[in-house]
């Protein structure tokens, strides 16, 4: 307390006095004895239960949730001190799945292909009525005011109801939005057009040949046959990430709900606040585009709940993840790792993206080989694609 009072007393002018020489008594009469108290408590709380987190021998994963009890006659303080989260994890070396890749179509290659092509159209004016695929050039009045999410669904009716036109024709006709549209003001409504075709250009496409093929760009694609394998190459390339991508959703999502957990309130919350500034910044970056502004005020009791259970999912993921590295124990070649950093250092655009190669980023580079290659491993044996046995689950 009489730091207290010395900090107050060098900050408080108090007539009569020089700064810092009034007597306690005077002083706690002029700002109040509750002032003094809370002042004394913002040095003397952390104090007190930092030297009692060393004393009980602690290691907090987060903050201490704080509560002085009393003041007088002496100071009671309640610390809450969030410890490691634990997982006892689940028999994850049983699960199977047998889902495939999606089959890469003819059509699917053909439509890449097409859309080469389109890269390289160019239009004509065409003496005719509008037709399908044409490119129109109209003048159009709405005699309901719609938004931009509108349009996109607006735009359906005037494809249909242009085709047939011919240029100096004038058009009014309706469309019908859909009762479930994302926007209830517009759902349901009937939008009116007024349409004047002023244009019709016909895309006229390249044939694709080999030069079509070469003009893509592709090393060592030289025909048509060969930029088709590489195009169905990449679609199946997609497919198989696709899947890796929901089956490692699954696989999480079932070892998970399969495990147990020891996690303190305190930490969900302590991470759950790091979601929402996330969160923030990204609206007051989308606000500022948009001319507009968005405060935290603005958050919703269903945004604060959502970056709660957000939280607890990815910290969850992360005990599990990490129990798995564990419990793998893979070996990570040193080879492995010199060959990851020089392959970061290619890819780098500037000299701030460069790594080092000292014992702090080759650490850093052996553990994120590790969760790379550990999670591969345990997708694997899901898909049964590995015939290795997993081993015994760790336990924290």
């Amino acid at each position: 307390m009489n730091a207290a009072v010395r900090r107050v007393a060098q900050r408080v002018d108090i007539p009569g006095f020089r700064k810092g020489k009034a007597p306690r008594a005077i002083l706690q009469n002029f700002v109040g004895k509750d002032y003094l108290v809370e002042e004394a408590m913002e040095s003397l709380v952390p104090e007190a239960v930092g030297d009692a987190v060393k004393e009980q021998e602690l290691t907090p994963f987060a903050p201490p949730q704080v509560n002085v009890e009393q003041t007088e006659p002496t100071v009671t303080i309640l610390a809450t001190v969030p410890l490691q989260p634990t997982v006892v994890i689940s028999d994850y070396g049983s699960i199977r799945y047998d889902d495939q890749p999606d089959e890469v179509t003819g059509e699917a290659v053909d439509a890449l292909m097409m859309q080469l092509r389109r890269s390289q159209a160019y239009s004509v004016s065409a003496e005719r009525p509008a037709q399908e695929s044409d490119i129109v050039t109209i003048d159009i009045k709405f005699q309901l005011n719609l938004d931009l999410e509108t349009y996109g669904e607006v735009f359906v009716g005037l494809h249909q109801g242009v085709i047939g036109m011919e240029v100096g024709d004038e058009k009014e006709f309706s469309f019908e939005v859909s009762e479930d549209h994302e926007s209830p003001q517009f759902a349901g409504t009937t939008a009116h057009v007024e349409v004047t075709l002023k244009d019709v250009r016909e895309e006229v496409l390249p044939e694709m040949d080999d030069a079509l093929a070469v003009s893509a760009g592709v090393p060592e694609v030289e025909t048509v046959d060969q930029l088709t394998e590489h195009i169905r190459d990449q679609l199946e390339q997609r497919a198989e990430q696709t899947l890796v991508s929901s089956v490692q959703s699954k696989f999480f999502d079932e070892v998970v709900e399969a495990s147990e957990f020891t996690i303190s309130p305190i930490v969900v919350e302590h991470e759950s606040q790091h979601v929402l500034e996330r969160y923030v910044q990204q609206r007051r970056s989308m606000a500022t585009r948009t001319g507009q502004q968005f405060a935290v005020g603005e958050l919703t009791e269903e945004d604060v709940n959502g970056a709660k259970e957000y939280a607890e999912r990815e910290i969850k993921n992360a005990l599990v993840i990490d129990d798995l590295i564990e419990a793998e124990d893979l070996e990570i070649p040193e080879e492995d790792i010199t060959a990851e950093i020089e392959r970061a250092n290619e890819n780098a655009t500037s000299d701030e993206q460069r790594l080092d190669d000292n014992d702090e980023t080759r650490r850093s580079v052996m553990h994120y080989l590790k969760r790379q290659r550990t999670i591969e491993k345990v997708i694997n044996m899901a898909r049964g694609l590995s015939e290795d046995a997993p081993v015994e689950a760790a336990t924290a």
